[in-house]
């Protein structure tokens, strides 16, 4: 059933499909009387409760609250997450438990949505994000609102949704690789769905350009094994979108209409998010996510979905631990309690997986010895592109949690606003482009070489030569060669742990071209530092500690420790970080062997 249309699906007339008839509303997410399955569930399982008693608590405050107004922040809508959030606990709220205030408030938000001169198409996820709330108040509370609400709701979502995706420059999500194109497709065919009756053929328009344009993601945007190409943060924000976009057209239409023909892949992006997860509490940071392994609720849909309830097991720990006030896609709660209403927390299992490497569009290679202790032992090492969508400038970079210390870290990535405002120029990706100059972003703060302080190449993509999982050694190899080409004729990594995980060893073998080099060698660490001798520098934190042993073949290398940023007005500071490593010198086509290790003490 699934249907490969061209990409200029924007020039010709799409094909026409005779899409099934939805069922009444509602029919998205949560059909009519499917509400005491969700009561029943809330008596029965305490962390459902929880999260109902989160989603009322909101409500509640809500209540006193105005209708969020129409501001900009930069070129965004600002907090444009907040209709969706309101509207969708609010609806949930009414139809759960039954008090016709939270409806009445829930219609308010629309109303007032609907007045926005328009929901900013040139930000196009601030229109879907914002489509897709209005489109869950219409269904949800489509009894409840008057023929003159429903009429200015659907007309607001036919003019700054619908109208808006014919617009080629600001719906260039439809032919993109990334979570654009999750996420503008979901809040659309949300407000499709929602208005089936009403707009039948802008409907139709909008399912067909989603099937002609979402594979691109599907196809793209994750590995064979599941890996997401843009990171743990960006998967909580694309993957989510796209789950809802699958839940809502097997709501509707009681399938997928063949969405998800072929795409195992993304099915298996719950055991990638299930890795990286670090013991520290952090995640595996590469790209533009943030630290803190925030609780991803959403695997709840992928874990019944699979049949996989282990990918809940870190889930469960971070919600329960936080009492849900640190979740990922946290407007998106209730479908936390749509989509988990069948599973028995009390009876969770254990995640049984050690390792998981994936090539891609970003190889990474992990370990993690187990999953029931802060103590246990991390490994995450990253090759790929630095020019890919919300890359940094990291090939060859690893983190390294042990014995509850984040040794080797990643400093994540910086608020958007805090360095538009500042001109930065974020979003281009070329080789000097200003991005790269953001510390966080940069090459100098990652934990890699660099050579002459220039910056590594952006464009040149890097695969694992050779990854390893036996009992005696953990790790990855890589050849960088092409990454540093402008300063080195040749350049190797190997990142491996030992068999008992006490010693972690880094060696690098590279060669200076027809010039001299002068070389970096840096680590990022949360753990404090000081130099013992020549060749070694001890770490310590809350009693821990690891010493870094240095040795490097026929030279002298200049050990050092500085300050992780800031470099630039606008970067982040890091106080609680620092940078560790050493300098050393290549004559004209001078060999160098660099053996680091960090040995547990």
């Amino acid at each position: 059933m699934k249907r490969i249309l061209s990409l200029t699906l924007f020039l010709l007339p799409l094909l026409a499909y005779a899409y099934p008839k939805p069922c009444a509303h509602p029919r998205l997410l949560l059909r009519a009387g499917e509400e005491e399955q969700i009561r029943q569930a809330i008596a029965s399982q305490p962390i459902l409760a929880e999260a109902d008693s989160a989603v009322l608590a909101y409500c509640d405050q809500t209540l006193n609250e105005a209708p969020h107004p129409r501001r900009m922040a930069g070129f965004r809508i600002e907090r444009m997450q907040v209709p969706l959030q309101r509207i969708f606990y609010l609806s949930y709220a009414y139809r759960v438990h039954g008090d016709r205030r939270y409806a009445e408030r829930a219609i308010a938000e629309m109303l007032n949505a609907a007045e926005y001169e328009n929901w900013n198409p040139g930000h196009f996820l601030d229109v879907a994000e914002i489509t897709m709330g209005m489109a869950i108040g219409y269904d949800w509370l489509y009894d409840e609102m008057t023929p003159d609400q429903r009429k200015k709701v659907a007309e607001a979502i036919r003019k700054n949704g619908f109208d808006a995706s014919r617009i080629d420059k600001d719906a260039w999500f439809y032919t993109a690789f990334q979570n654009w194109n999750q996420v503008c497709n979901a809040g659309l065919v949300f407000g499709a769905i929602a208005l089936w009756d009403e707009y039948k053929d802008d409907s139709r328009m909008i399912l067909d350009k989603c099937f002609g344009s979402n594979y691109l993601t599907l196809r793209e945007g994750y590995s064979k094994e599941g890996a997401y190409a843009e990171g743990y943060s960006y998967w909580g924000y694309g993957s989510s979108f796209q789950i809802l976009l699958i839940a809502a057209l097997e709501s509707a239409f009681e399938s997928d209409l063949g969405l998800m023909d072929g795409y195992d892949s993304f099915f298996r992006s719950g055991r990638f998010m299930q890795m990286m997860n670090r013991p520290t509490g952090l995640c595996f940071d590469y790209a533009d996510s943030g630290r803190e392994a925030s609780a991803e609720h959403m695997l709840a849909w992928l874990a019944v979905k699979t049949g996989d309830e282990s990918l809940l097991y870190p889930e469960v720990q971070k919600l329960r631990a936080n009492h849900f006030s640190r979740m990922d896609m946290q407007r998106l709660l209730p479908f936390f309690l749509i989509s988990a209403r069948n599973i028995d927390f009390s009876n969770l299992k254990v995640p049984e997986g050690r390792f998981f490497s994936t090539g891609g569009l970003t190889p990474l290679y992990i370990y993690r010895s187990g999953w029931e202790s802060r103590d246990d032992t991390y490994l995450g090492i990253k090759a790929g592109i630095s020019s890919s969508n919300h890359s940094h400038c990291d090939v060859g970079s690893f983190v390294f949690d042990a014995d509850g210390i984040t040794w080797a870290d990643d400093l994540g990535a910086q608020s958007y606003l805090s360095l538009e405002s500042k001109g930065v120029d974020l979003w281009n990706r070329w080789q000097n482009s200003s991005r790269y100059d953001v510390f966080r972003i940069g090459p100098f703060s990652h934990n890699i070489i660099t050579v002459n302080g220039h910056r590594p190449d952006v464009y040149q993509y890097i695969d694992f030569s050779r990854t390893r999982t036996g009992p005696e050694m953990k790790g990855a190899e890589m050849d960088l060669s092409m990454v540093y080409w402008e300063d080195l004729e040749s350049y190797t990594r190997t990142v491996a742990l030992n068999g008992d995980d006490s010693v972690l060893t880094v060696k690098d073998i590279l060669q200076a071209r027809e010039k001299p080099a002068s070389v970096r060698w840096a680590m990022c660490t949360l753990a404090d530092a000081e130099i013992v001798d020549a060749s070694t520098i001890r770490l310590s934190k809350n009693g821990r500690s690891r010493i870094m042993k240095v040795t490097v073949d026929e030279s002298d290398p200049q050990l050092a420790i500085w300050p992780a940023g800031p470099v630039n007005d606008y970067d982040y500071p890091n106080p609680d970080n620092l940078m560790v490593g050493f300098s050393l010198d290549l004559p004209s086509s001078g060999i160098a062997g660099i053996k680091v290790e960090l040995i547990k003490e």
